[in-house]
């Protein structure tokens, strides 16, 4: 039987990796992956801001595939955050990777953010890469966040996709 490179079966999370680079600004309290049930790997960051309110956020979203190191794969996109929460229709990958992210977090809102930044329990689904279909392999989502012009942190969130 003919089986499709698209066709996922299994996801997880195999690692996270956060770099805070203006710790004056803000910090990681967490960055770490837990497994909240069997077969289950749930990722969990919090961000302390220390100095809010926090208006002008700009986003870089690469994807990465895994072969003799991490290669750039697809995607490299940057962007205004505020203006991506007020239209999100303009950035159409960034609304495929950060939709399944705002359900698990406190950013589901537009500028200002005068709050800690929390995603909790975040589990990778099969079906959130229904509309990014990538074949099977080790993945990494590389987001750097810059406020104010100046890069602040750098988030690497490392993942399998197997087959059958």
């Amino acid at each position: 039987m003919f089986s499709s490179p698209f066709v996922h079966t299994f996801t997880k999370f195999t690692n996270i990796d956060c770099k805070a680079f203006d710790k004056p600004f803000a910090d990681f309290k967490s960055c770490r992956l837990r497994v909240p049930k069997r077969g289950e790997i749930a990722l969990s960051v919090h961000v302390r801001l220390f100095q809010i309110p926090v208006n002008n956020v700009s986003i870089n979203l690469s994807f990465f595939k895994k072969a003799s190191g991490y290669r750039p794969f697809l995607y490299n996109v940057s962007a205004d955050f505020c203006a991506f929460m007020a239209n999100k229709k303009r950035f159409p990958f960034i609304n495929i990777v950060l939709d399944a992210l705002l359900k698990d977090s406190n950013i589901n809102h537009t500028c200002p953010y005068n709050h800690d930044i929390i995603v909790n329990n975040l589990v990778l689904r099969d079906e959130m890469f229904g509309r990014i279909p990538v074949p099977a392999g080790e993945y990494m989502f590389k987001l750097m966040v810059g406020a104010y012009n100046e890069w602040k942190a750098d988030i690497k969130v490392y993942f399998s996709i197997r087959l059958n």
